[in-house]
């Protein structure tokens, strides 16, 4: 069967080319040249495609998606990382350079990936510290993710095994079994308002409500963390947050209230609010 035909037969584009490209460990390109299909893969590809419609996340019927151009290994028992969050990353390691530059005061920098799920924004980190590493061995890094949620850390360990990321795991409900202070935190928290989890995309329904729900206004964890971030922040330390497109002007009052300052929104590809960075 050729490539049209399938998409035709399936009523799905992108879904159908990312199915193929697991099954034939192909890249993109690759699977647009291919003239026609074997019948065991297409079979299997509508039968992946079905459950899709079904409502079940296509990461988790392949066991994997990628995120900032890598593969990750993705279960039900993890949220499904988004591209949106990449923002994020990058705006991490903005800061990370930034701070290599002016030289690292406390050795090793240390980095907290709060709320870490599949560990993908830890792992990500992990490439920047280990390459200004090998450029200046006078400059230590140091990544801890942590989650409350034992089951999301088994694959978060899984993932840093792929990527062989030297990253330390903590069981924890937000802090309280963290450690120490540290240079940067990250966190991707769950903010979704409770009404709102799964009414514009019901494949949403099938990822972990702990990994979602973020209260009746979807700011729960955030007044949580900024109540007492504060205390696991080094001098000149940073909190970088993603958002809800609509919770910047009510994350930053937050923020104020407890005593941060330069609150800075950044926009997603969509031109939306999705990060914010404070500082202590």
């Amino acid at each position: 069967m050729k490539l049209a035909e399938l998409i035709a037969q399936t009523g799905e584009h992108e879904a159908v080319i990312q199915v193929l490209c697991h099954l034939l460990e192909a890249e993109r390109t690759n699977v647009f040249l291919v003239k026609d299909f074997s019948d065991s893969v297409v079979k299997k590809t509508i039968e992946i495609i079905n459950e899709y419609k079904k409502g079940i996340p296509l990461a988790y019927l392949l066991g994997n998606t990628y995120f900032y151009n890598r593969k990750f290994i993705v279960t039900p028992d993890v949220l499904v990382p988004r591209h949106d969050t990449e923002v994020l990353v990058e705006l991490a390691e903005k800061k990370i350079i930034a701070d290599s530059l002016i030289g690292n005061e406390n050795s090793p920098y240390r980095i907290l990936d709060l709320c870490c799920g599949s560990g993908v924004i830890g792992i990500s980190l992990t490439y920047l510290c280990n390459w200004l590493h090998e450029r200046h061995h006078d400059l230590t890094y140091e990544v801890v993710s942590a989650d409350c949620s034992a089951a999301a850390l088994e694959v978060a360990t899984k993932n840093a095994a792929l990527h062989n990321a030297d990253i330390t795991f903590v069981l924890s409900n937000l802090f309280e079994d963290v450690h120490g202070k540290f240079d940067l935190i990250v966190c991707n928290p769950p903010y979704v308002r409770t009404e709102d989890i799964g009414v514009e995309d019901k494949w949403v329904l099938k990822e972990p409500r702990i990994a979602l729900d973020g209260g009746i206004d979807g700011l729960y964890f955030y007044r949580r963390i900024l109540a007492t971030a504060k205390e696991h922040l080094r001098t000149n330390g940073m909190i970088i947050f993603e958002i809800g497109y609509d919770q910047a002007s009510a994350l930053e009052q937050i923020a104020q209230k407890n005593g941060y300052h330069g609150v800075r929104v950044y926009k997603d590809l969509a031109n939306r609010d999705r990060v914010v960075t404070i500082r202590v």
